[in-house]
């Protein structure tokens, strides 16, 4: 707003200048009363939006953190289930390990059992064979004593035939 320049006239400034001056003040100040009551509204709904926009960035900041300690959670879970299967995938190969020995030492026990076994029998076979080895020997002198007293028996029975003629 400008500050008007009155002529002065008769008993002060012309009434018409200054009537012309507050009228147009008034339609100024209407305008700038109608500007501000617009800007007002243009605040209040920027207010709003800006309201809106800050509700929104807080829910987004909580998906986001949510979304944060979902994967820290997922991380760690998956940490423990990793921990979790070396922690069995030992016990299983300790425990295999255990039961290889255990096999191993019981198959070697059994093998020597069946080779004490077999060596038992390998010498009882063996005395077997050397009593019937001493049998047949026996049995070898039985039989020339035997063809001695037969041929003796029938060199008597020749003797006897040749004395009964």
């Amino acid at each position: 707003m400008e500050t008007p320049d009155f002529k002065r006239g008769f008993r002060g400034y012309d009434s018409d200048a200054v009537d012309q001056a507050w009228a147009e003040n008034e339609r100024q100040l209407s305008e700038a009363n109608a500007a501000n009551k617009e800007l007002r509204l243009q605040i209040n709904s920027l207010r709003e939006q800006n309201q809106e926009w800050e509700n929104r960035l807080k829910y987004y900041e909580q998906i986001e953190k949510d979304l944060r300690d979902a994967l820290v959670s997922a991380q760690r879970i998956a940490n423990q289930v990793k921990d979790d299967a070396s922690k069995q995938a030992e016990e299983l190969m300790q425990s295999a390990r255990i039961e290889s020995e255990t096999i191993l030492s019981e198959a070697a026990r059994l093998s020597e059992l069946k080779e004490q076994e077999a060596d038992s029998l390998l010498i009882e076979k063996r005395m077997e064979i050397v009593q019937l080895e001493e049998q047949i020997q026996a049995l070898a002198e039985q039989k020339s004593e035997l063809q001695i007293l037969v041929e003796q028996a029938m060199h008597y029975l020749d003797m006897i035939k040749d004395l009964i003629k």
